[in-house]
């Protein structure tokens, strides 16, 4: 892990790039924006992480962060957290729990944006209701191969 600095203003990450590291941020107040229009999702400050998910595997950047403050963080590569977790176990349970976080805040956000976005099994679950099963034997294929998928 190297320990890297950044001004308010300057853009760390931009949606898009290529990426394989993650961010904690030791001081500071990044912003965090999607899309063209760079819309502002939230905020991350002292103590929190971005960039995870290039941690579990490399690629494009999901989000801009942009420092609102002046910003030191340390870098870890996939490498280095790879390492770290054959050293460290319950490191691997500690991210874990932040990236199921993550993802719920964005189903939320998701909701708050079209209520009838409620994800893949929302989705699954209107279509099954809506087609429903015309024969017993239909429903018992439908119901094993939905489980089979979750």
């Amino acid at each position: 892990m190297q320990s890297v600095a950044f001004k308010a203003g300057e853009t760390i990450i931009r949606e898009g790039d290529e990426g394989d590291t993650a961010f904690f941020i030791v001081s500071g107040e990044v912003e965090v924006l999607v899309g063209k229009g760079g819309r502002r999702v939230g905020t991350l400050a002292t103590g929190e992480v971005f960039g995870e998910m290039s941690l579990i595997e490399p690629g494009p950047r999901s989000a801009t962060i942009l420092a609102q403050t002046d910003v030191e963080c340390l870098e870890m590569s996939y490498d280095e957290f790879i390492g770290s977790l054959e050293d460290n176990p319950e490191r691997a349970v500690a991210f874990m729990k932040t990236l199921v976080r993550r993802l719920r805040q964005m189903n939320e956000l998701m909701e708050k944006i079209d209520p009838n976005r409620r994800g893949l099994r929302g989705f699954v679950r209107d279509v099954q209701k809506a087609a429903g099963p015309s024969r017993p034997a239909d429903s018992e294929a439908v119901n094993l191969s939905w489980t089979m998928l979750w």
